[in-house]
């Protein structure tokens, strides 16, 4: 704490900081990250990716990868090429077999729930930092709900023009799948008032960004923000380490004590879809929800 304050009267006077503007217009938002145990098949992988991770010299991206990938679904790994490196091909075979078992993925399972719960009456915006995942979605909606690209299930990426990012966002649908690349200030997306987000960022930036496609002037309904983190793997370590950096900002230009919002575990789901989500659960996919007390606005 003396340091951070030394560091505070130093910066004070000549740094200003502008964390946004939560509108009083707007009917509200509320975010939660969720921590989710992977499936036995995901355990396995995520522990074999995780182990040599640890082996590799410096930070192996390409390993990262794969966990992300890994703790969506399962089969989402055989869409890098690096994965021949640590899996055979037979292995990779089984892994294909499993891509269309809603039941091996955590994640996956998760968003299915979800969009049939509220897609009568609700838009859903799912975002994903790779393209191989929104792919999958895209099959899953429909062998499972028989929606049509460009009709219920409309996808946003980076190698659309931006002209064309606009015809699709004017169009009318029941999810909307973006890359989290191609959403840039000023895209507005208040149709969506579901939001969730399938993988972690290293710059919180983004994540904020994503959500403000939203949570935006025209937006008439509550937002909710679903992040969506594998329990005891990189990304659960990359989300916390992101967070520990925001709390530091926060201490450095606040006034007072700021609480970590790492450890900000919600007493009390107020999301009435989430928390029937929750207590239907049989396979015990939630490890721990936390809610962002202070980004949400209720």
């Amino acid at each position: 704490m003396q340091g951070l304050n030394m560091l505070r009267n130093m910066t004070n006077g000549f740094i200003d900081v502008y964390e946004g503007t939560a509108s009083d217009t707007l009917p509200g938002l509320q975010i939660y990250t969720i921590l989710m145990n992977p499936t036995d098949i995901q355990h396995q992988i995520l522990v074999k990716l995780h182990k040599i991770m640890e082996k590799c010299p410096g930070y192996p991206l390409e390993v990262e990868l794969l966990i992300t990938l890994a703790s969506i679904h399962p089969s989402l790994i055989n869409s890098s090429l690096c994965v021949k490196k640590f899996y055979s091909m037979e292995e990779l075979m089984e892994l294909e077999r499993l891509r269309f078992d809603c039941k091996k993925g955590s994640k996956v399972m998760f968003v299915l729930n979800l969009v049939y719960r509220v897609v009568k009456n609700e838009k859903v915006l799912i975002f994903c930092h790779n393209i191989a995942p929104i792919k999958l979605f895209l099959e899953l909606f429909e062998n499972i709900f028989r929606w049509q690209q460009g009709k219920e299930v409309l996808v946003l990426t980076g190698e659309l023009e931006l002209f064309e990012r606009g015809r699709v966002m004017d169009k009318a649908s029941r999810v909307l799948l973006a890359s989290i690349t191609a959403c840039a200030e000023g895209i507005s997306l208040t149709a969506a008032s579901r939001v969730i987000l399938l993988d972690s960022e290293w710059n919180p930036s983004k994540t904020k960004q994503a959500i403000a496609r939203a949570f935006r002037p025209g937006q008439q309904k509550m937002v909710y923000v679903y992040q969506l983190l594998a329990t005891g793997t990189v990304e659960e370590d990359k989300y916390r380490r992101t967070a520990w950096k925001e709390w530091v900002s926060r201490m450095i230009f606040s006034e007072g004590f700021v609480e970590d919002p790492s450890r900000w575990q919600a007493e009390k789901i107020e999301d009435d879809v989430l928390r029937e989500i929750v207590e239907e659960d049989r396979v015990k996919s939630f490890h721990m929800i936390m809610k962002n007390e202070k980004a949400s606005t209720s």
